[in-house]
């Protein structure tokens, strides 16, 4: 029974993590039904994948190892480049002739490449890796970790930041100073106090530790499978 449970437990995270994060981000363009959907359908595509994955230990230890280098980009450049970000537009408010201009032109590149960094932690590294490191051991616990606060990254992020924005189409076209009551506008939508990168900073750390963690063998998972 035991060992049922702990076949089944990191799928279950699996659709747990993808059917709410996917569910969430998707809702905007679907109805919620749909979206958790879609998010559902994900989840089983891509734990087959990692079931077909665990199942040729050479290729699973080697995406492993390939998807933790990949965390430790992907945080660092959320953790890192958006605290740059926030200080860069915390600065620029802080100007008296700042233009909505001049915002929207500093901000509007930092939102491909949070897409970028995002898009594969989100859809593909979480998920594959709550599979692939399920083995007993430290580095299986750092995976339930990242997991967990990544979990609470998303969240927070479509729940609260993505449904403040400005009008970028106004705002663009606004080549006279800020006012204030502006300034206070833009330092909301654009959430320049955000803790967020706290939050990935620490994900990052994780999966640095997890990178000098030895991975133990998959023989008895491939066996088990």
């Amino acid at each position: 029974m035991k060992q049922r449970i702990d076949k089944i437990a990191p799928y279950a995270l699996v659709t747990i993590f993808t059917v709410v994060v996917q569910g969430l981000s998707l809702m905007e363009f679907l109805p919620l039904p749909l979206a958790l959907l879609a998010g559902a359908g994900w989840a089983v595509l891509i734990g087959l994948i990692a079931h077909w994955t665990t199942r040729r230990p050479t290729w699973s230890a080697r995406a492993e190892d390939g998807l933790v280098a990949l965390g430790c980009v992907t945080m660092a450049l959320l953790a890192f480049g958006g605290a740059i970000g926030l200080l860069m537009l915390g600065t620029a408010l802080d100007s008296s002739s700042i233009t909505g201009e001049s915002m929207v032109t500093m901000f509007l590149p930092s939102i491909p490449i949070a897409i970028a960094a995002n898009l594969p932690t989100e859809l593909v590294m979480i998920p594959l890796l709550l599979v692939l490191g399920w083995r007993p051991g430290t580095r299986r616990l750092l995976f339930l970790t990242a997991a967990a606060l990544y979990f609470i990254h998303r969240i927070w992020t479509y729940l609260v930041f993505a449904p403040d924005r400005l009008d970028f189409a106004a705002a663009e076209r606004s080549t006279t100073p800020l006012t204030a009551a502006q300034k206070d506008e833009f330092a909301a939508a654009l959430h320049v106090d955000d803790p967020r990168w706290i939050l990935n900073l620490f994900v990052f750390a994780v999966f640095l530790a997890a990178a000098f963690m030895p991975r133990m063998r998959h023989t008895n998972r491939s066996a088990a499978a």
